[in-house]
């Protein structure tokens, strides 16, 4: 797993992290449901939840991957999100020498490697990647 957190992958940024926080997208294993469990915000989730764009538009992550490396499979994982996943998602990913800031993610060339593809809710969305290049950095779209 490229992306995760025990890889040293970082959750850069987000355009909305209401509900659950980016971060929570690169714990490992799948989420776990807390019943009982609240946060100022609402339920708490065991991944990342935005508000859901009502208009125009959509969602998006920026990632560092922990490990630099070719893509070969995605998990779009929905676990426990029922009612409340997003009905689709997209990957982009790229590759950055160098300070990853606002102005280098700009610049970035993002070559798309899954395009807009539906969720299903509560599944492991699985999906083969058939870019071959080596990136450093993923923008999840939802």
């Amino acid at each position: 797993d490229l992306a995760s957190a025990e890889m040293g992958g970082v959750a850069l940024s987000a355009t909305d992290d209401f509900f659950a926080e980016k971060e929570r997208l690169l714990l490992p294993g799948r989420g776990v449901f807390l019943p009982d469990e609240f946060t100022e915000r609402g339920k708490w989730m065991d991944g990342w939840e935005s508000r859901r764009k009502r208009g125009a538009g959509h969602d998006t992550c920026v990632v560092r991957l922990g490990v630099p490396g070719a893509i070969r499979a995605l998990d779009i994982d929905t676990n426990h999100f029922l009612g409340n996943h997003p009905p689709f998602a997209s990957l982009e990913a790229t590759r950055i020498e160098g300070a990853d800031d606002e102005a280098a993610l700009a610049r970035a060339h993002w070559v798309e490697v899954l395009p807009q593809s539906p969720l299903r809710p509560g599944s492991q969305n699985l999906f083969a990647v058939l870019v071959g290049e080596s990136f450093t950095h993923v923008r999840l779209h939802i």
